[in-house]
Formats: structure tokens, C-alpha cells, sequence
């Protein structure tokens, strides 16, 4: 889709303008009929316009003026007009759907190193073009964003002095804070998606909250979130979110609260509004969004028949979904072996182990260290599986153990940050804002 807009001085050409006011009119009546684009208010003080009386007025019209070119009647007019590149554009194409057409520009374009990126890399970038009704290029603006690094590059071709110039530039995006709220009916992906929330984001909350919720399991329906975070603004437009800054979830008679702090000469981390650390020494579940299809327990086995103890939890998610290591630890065993097919094992400093099948892929390799959330392999069906799934295991001095004793089993690292420089004032205006966002949303609600 593209975008059109007129522009033209009007201030200065008043006079003109009056003598050639029917003319104009009817032009410009023309124009939008002609081009199917019609603007109107209604204002609900008026009367129903079909109770008014109809009358059928006549008016002399001067022909040529009447039908010539728009440009006649107003010079120094300029179109502005944008487009976002394809993936099987050539430089002619797009032009074209930009209203391009002088050959000059067009060379330039072709032999200037700088202007090659306008369709260089990734498709979807943002081309604006100013030029004239006739197809004269006056300025053209190319604009890109790469959001894992956060980065926004422009491209700026002008014309000038009987030619064209160009240059690239890496405009900083100014830092907004949202505020940001969603409510449980079925899932959190679910309730994402309908806020409106980016992917980003909810990623973030995910693991804010990892220790303390099973987002498959322990949300019930109607628990809120409330949430603050960065947003980068270009031009009037958010390109891009950063980091999450602070989050509620109020779960039940639960309720948990996160602010991202960063001490002096340290790594930043999700901790508690009273300093106390979020992380724990387990995640509560080894795939951020998934859904559990068999417990710890006995049960009809889904190849063989027959019931036979389960010595782990089975997770549903689709092939190629990133699995995590739920804590830190070393790398006991990774590759094949039968049943499990694409196997993971990794044995942790308390001395218990987790492990990973079915993997469609392996990322990590015997004797490596991991941390925490690090993707160990991704989702798949090797082995004996009926569909994409991970079975995962907690073994304890050697003794496949229920996993959802991990997180019950596991407390808040001691570590503590309330009494840092800064952490106090930075934890109330967290609470403010916090409160703020879950009152909009109550509002929203109402």
C-alpha cells in the first residue's frame, strides 16, 4: 500500500487563487471524483439531511480551465508518496509505484554505492519520495530498522544543484515508557495477542516470571498484568520496544511483582520491589509457552498400550520451539539414544540433573556450560514419539523425581539489592507507575 499527499503554498498564491475561484472548484471536484477520494464531517447538531428541501443549481463552467491538469492551476505543486519495498523489486518497479519517471534520478540511483542499499538486504523497508506532479524526483528517503540491535539507519537522496546527492544516516529514536495491561480468559499468548502486546515484551514477562509461575499451568482465568516498558518513537512512529522495566501479575489471591535494576559495574536483573532477587536456582518449566500432555505418574502408554509408570512431564509445542536448560550446570550428555531419540543431559551444582528428548535439533555439546534459559536444542518427534513434544526429566542422585518438585523444592537466591544506591527511590516510582498502568486498565475494562 502506498500513501499520497498534496502539498502547495497557498498563502502566496491567495490572489490568484480569488481570481480563478469557480475554475479551481471545479477542478478540484474533478480531481476527487475522478479519483474515487472523498473527505467528509457530518455534525450530529444538524438535522437529518433527508428532510431537506432539494434544489438543482446550474453554474456556467469555463471548459479548458475546467479540465486541464491541476498543475496548471497551481504551480509549485509536489506530491508526496511512500512505499514499502517488495522482495522481487527492481529499482525501475518500485520507482514506478512511486511516481518516478525522469531518467536522471533513475541513473543516479543505479550507479551510486550509497543508493544501493535502498534494495539491498532485508525487503520492507520504507520509501518516501518527494517529486513532482510530472515525475521529477526531489528527495528521496529510504528508512530501515534492525530491532534485535535496536539500530535505525536512512537513506537521504536530494536534489541539488542540477543533480542529486546522497548520504546515510542512523537517526537515535527517542525513548518513550509505556504502560501496558492484559487480562487471562484462555492463555497468556492468547491475552498477549489481543492487547496488542509485542512479542518482545511478553517474552520478557516470561521470564521475569519464570520462577515463580508456570504460564501453562498456574494462571487462572482473569489474572491481571500490568506492565511497563521502553518504546523507541521515530518520526511519530514506535518502531521498536526495549527492555521491560517493572511488571504485576495479580493471580488469584497471588500476587507478584518485578523491576529490571541494573547496580554499578553489574548486569541488570529482574528482582523483587523489596530488592529480593527474582531468580531462582530452577525455572518452573523448561519452554516458555507449551502445554503439559502427560505428568510424572502412570499412564497408557501413547505407542505401546498398556500402563507403565511416566518418569517425566511431556510437553506439547510445535517442531522447533526453543527449549531452555532450567538452570545453570554442565553439559553431561548430548546426541542420540534410543527411545529418547535427540537427548540432553545436564548435570547441576546441587547435584541433581535435568534432561531433554526428542529433540529435533541439538545446540549444545558434552562437557559445555550453560546457563540458565540457555536454548539446549529446539522441539521435535525423534525416538519414540508420536508428534513434535519434549519429554523432560529431573533426576535427583540418579532418581527420575517428579519435576514439579523443582520449583517447591528451590528458594530465592539470598542475594539482595535494597539497600544499593538508588534501588529505594527506583522501586516507588515503579510502584507508581505500576499503579497506574492497572488502574487504565481497569478503566479500559469499564
Amino acid at each position: 500500500m502506498g500513501t499520497v499527499m498534496y502539498s502547495a503554498r497557498l498563502l502566496l498564491l491567495k490572489p490568484w487563487i480569488q481570481r480563478h475561484q469557480r475554475p479551481l472548484i471545479a477542478a478540484l471536484g474533478s480531481l476527487l471524483l475522478g479519483t474515487g477520494v472523498v473527505a467528509f464531517g457530518v455534525s450530529p447538531a444538524l438535522p437529518d439531511a433527508a428532510q431537506w428541501p432539494v434544489r438543482q443549481v446550474v453554474e456556467p463552467v469555463d471548459t479548458p480551465a475546467a479540465s486541464s491538469d491541476l498543475t496548471a492551476l497551481i504551480p509549485g505543486f509536489l506530491v508526496h508518496q511512500s512505499q514499502v519495498t517488495r522482495r522481487d523489486d527492481s529499482l525501475q518497479a518500485l520507482l514506478r509505484r512511486l511516481g518516478v519517471e525522469d531518467r536522471d534520478s533513475q541513473a543516479f540511483l543505479a550507479s551510486d554505492a550509497t543508493s544501493r542499499l535502498l534494495l539491498t538486504g532485508t525487503p520492507g523497508k520504507l520509501a518516501s519520495v518527494t517529486r513532482t506532479t510530472d515525475g521529477r524526483l526531489k528527495t528521496l528517503s529510504v528508512r530501515w530498522v534492525d530491532a534485535a540491535h535496536q539500530r535505525v539507519s536512512r537513506l537521504v537522496v536530494e536534489q541539488l544543484d542540477g543533480g542529486f546527492r546522497s548520504r546515510l544516516e542512523q537517526p537515535t529514536p527517542r525513548r518513550l515508557i509505556q504502560l501496558g495491561s492484559l487480562t487471562i480468559r484462555s492463555s497468556f499468548f492468547a491475552a498477549t495477542d489481543r492487547a496488542g502486546l509485542p512479542d518482545a515484551v511478553a517474552s520478557q514477562v516470561v521470564e521475569a516470571f519464570a520462577a515463580d509461575i508456570d504460564f501453562q499451568r498456574d494462571l487462572q482465568p482473569g489474572a491481571r498484568f500490568s506492565l511497563v516498558y521502553e518504546a523507541f518513537e521515530l518520526d511519530g512512529e514506535i518502531l521498536f520496544t526495549g527492555q521491560l522495566l517493572g511488571a504485576e501479575v495479580q493471580n488469584g489471591k497471588d500476587a507478584h511483582q518485578t523491576l529490571w535494576f541494573q547496580s554499578p559495574g553489574k548486569a541488570g536483573e529482574f528482582v523483587g520491589l523489596d530488592g529480593s532477587s527474582q531468580r531462582r536456582a530452577y525455572l518452573a518449566s523448561p519452554l516458555a509457552f507449551s502445554r503439559i500432555t502427560s505428568s510424572y505418574g502412570p499412564r497408557i502408554h501413547p505407542v505401546f498400550g498398556g500402563q507403565k509408570a511416566h518418569k517425566g512431564t511431556d510437553y506439547s509445542a510445535p517442531a522447533g520451539t526453543p527449549i531452555r536448560t532450567v538452570a545453570d550446570g554442565v553439559v553431561s550428555f548430548a546426541g542420540r539414544q534410543s527411545g529418547y531419540g535427540n537427548y540432553v543431559v545436564i548435570q547441576h551444582p546441587d547435584k541433581a540433573a535435568t534432561a531433554y528428548a526428542h529433540l529435533s535439533r541439538i545446540d549444545v555439546r558434552a562437557g559445555q556450560r550453560v546457563q540458565q534459559g540457555q536454548t539446549v536444542g529446539t522441539v521435535g518427534a525423534t525416538g519414540t514419539a508420536t508428534g513434535p513434544n519434549l519429554h523432560f526429566e529431573y533426576l535427583v542422585k540418579g532418581v527420575r523425581t517428579n519435576p514439579s518438585q523443582i520449583v517447591s523444592n528451590t528458594s530465592a537466591s539470598a542475594v539482595a539489592v535494597s539497600s544499593l544506591p538508588g534501588f529505594q527511590q527506583a522501586a516507588k516510582a515503579m510502584r507508581e507507575q505500576l499503579d497506574l498502568a492497572s488502574a487504565l486498565a481497569l478503566a479500559d475494562a469499564q
